[in-house]
């Protein structure tokens, strides 16, 4: 596919370039896209209720751990990490 920038565009990815923050014209525009994926999915995920009842449990968990935290109640975060892991995993299936 063939795609042809305005002047504004290709000397935005020019500036982005030669910052030094892309190794390229291509992975600027890849890294572009990608955040236009994720916003994308983002603002589809907020409007489903299932999702956002996930995000409320998942605050609500966090703010308990903190609280055990506090008093000293602590786990192994490699084991959090991958339980945390494998559920995330699981919720994008």
């Amino acid at each position: 596919m063939q795609i042809t920038l305005s002047s504004q565009q290709s000397q935005v990815l020019e500036i982005l370039s030669q910052q030094g923050g892309y190794t390229s014209l291509a992975d600027a525009i890849d890294q572009a896209l990608l955040l236009l994926a994720d916003e994308v999915d983002q603002h589809e995920s907020t409007n489903n209720t299932e999702y956002l009842a996930w995000v409320e449990q998942t605050r609500l968990k966090v703010e308990e751990g903190i609280k055990a935290a506090d008093q000293g109640d602590l786990l192994d975060a490699d084991v959090v990490l991958a339980q945390l892991r494998r559920k995330v995993d699981a919720a994008k299936e």
